[in-house]
């Protein structure tokens, strides 16, 4: 099944439709504090190697993004995720880009590479320090970015992000904070032999000589030239402030961007972290926008799960393989505010996916938009959707029924 022509909005029987605008071509948008023209949507990638256990899906996926018009790539050495943990992404991602730049199809200095590194030390291999727990101190994260650097095969890394806070605050779902990492979600983690740690493994420490510390970790990267901007991730207000004083301080370019959880059933950034985003010019590159694809109704309505489902059975979908993993997004007031969505989207001729992917993008704390898929399909219905303007009532009623729906917490799927 090919992607979804816009042109039937137009022809929709909704009478609501006539309000949709779509453009002829995406939006580029300069990127916060750099001179970068991103597009509006950025190709995740967070399954490839996972959900995607083929080099080529990866490929085929990339090659369709490109092709539409995405000059943003987003990515991590802690990729692939849900099994699989470490490494593999960033390998496929180099692959392509080295024979896609040898043919003459793709160039270089044409994209926007972003990845992070994240503080359990999954996808390092520093002799001694293998997959061991850090506070992204000098040693680690200059380590952690040459590994991604030659794994990416991109000569320098166009946004290098910290994947999450290493203090013992909360990530993933937990809205609450409490000390010592009593609320921390990610307790007791295993990704494998080795990897399994405790919440006690993370600095406790959240004082302005931690900030300071990793701000200067990550100078020695911009000094150096292995990166050209950083960012941060799963950060919250607090963190963002401390990171861009530490900055002033230290006369360290600040961080350019915060890529956290974002959707229409998670708007905590909106409420926590945005004011001082916005405050100290860091925007938004949120990931999410569909909830683990809970947001595309395909486990609400079989039809929206039909467009994949030769390639990938629902009983292959993220949800369903894999319930613990990501449980906030199948909580059952998760899934109440999504019949809703899903009802707009129809009210108005759109697909979910359509509906909160143009909503996600017209919200002013974000520049850019992560989309994850697993098909060419998806990449193609996706990136489309970025070239829908929702007409400001839809906006106003989707952030009705948005209030209704509670913050996504750690609790057991239920699809």
């Amino acid at each position: 099944m090919t992607s979804r022509n816009l042109n039937e909005l137009r022809a929709t029987k909704s009478t609501k439709a006539g309000s949709i605008t779509v453009a002829d071509s995406l939006s580029y948008v300069t990127f916060g504090r750099t001179e970068w023209q991103v597009s509006e949507v950025c190709a995740g990638t967070m399954t490839w190697g996972s959900f995607n256990d083929k080099e080529e899906m990866a490929w085929e996926q990339l090659d369709k993004a490109v092709e539409l018009g995405v000059n943003f790539i987003d990515t991590a050495e802690l990729y692939p995720v849900a099994f699989n943990y470490g490494k593999t992404t960033e390998a496929w991602i180099g692959n392509w880009l080295k024979k896609r730049t040898s043919e003459g199809k793709v160039k270089r200095d044409s994209l926007y590479i972003a990845t992070k590194c994240n503080p359990m030390g999954i996808g390092a291999s520093l002799p001694g320090r293998e997959k061991e727990p850090h506070g992204f101190d000098e040693e680690m994260l200059e380590h952690s970015c040459r590994a991604s650097l030659e794994r990416l095969q991109c000569g320098v890394i166009d946004l290098y992000q910290l994947h999450w806070p290493s203090r013992d605050t909360p990530v993933f779902g937990c809205a609450s904070f409490y000390p010592e990492g009593k609320n921390r979600p990610m307790k007791y983690v295993d990704m494998g032999p080795g990897a399994a740690m405790k919440t006690e493994d993370f600095l406790k420490d959240g004082g302005m000589e931690v900030f300071e510390r990793q701000v200067k970790a990550v100078k020695k990267l911009l000094d150096k030239g292995l990166i050209k901007h950083w960012g941060l991730s799963n950060e919250n207000g607090y963190g963002i402030a401390m990171f861009c004083m530490a900055c002033d301080k230290l006369n360290v370019p600040r961080p350019v961007s915060c890529q956290n959880d974002f959707s229409l059933l998670n708007r905590t950034y909106e409420s926590d972290a945005w004011e001082a985003a916005y405050r100290f010019g860091v925007v938004g590159l949120p990931y999410g926008a569909l909830a683990g694809g809970v947001l595309s109704g395909k486990y609400s309505k079989d039809k929206y799960a039909a467009p994949d489902k030769a390639e990938r059975p629902l009983s292959e979908c993220r949800m369903r393989k894999t319930p613990d993993f990501q449980p906030r997004y199948g909580m059952p007031q998760a899934m109440l505010a999504t019949e809703k969505y899903v009802t707009l989207a129809e009210e108005y001729g759109l697909t979910p996916t359509e509906l909160s992917l143009a909503w996600a993008k017209q919200r002013q704390c974000n520049a850019s938009i992560i989309m994850g898929t697993t098909t060419v399909r998806q990449v193609e219905e996706c990136v489309n959707a970025f070239k829908i303007t929702l007409p400001e009532e839809l906006m106003d009623k989707l952030g009705k029924a948005a209030t209704q729906a509670s913050t996504p917490q750690h609790t057991p799927a239920i699809i």
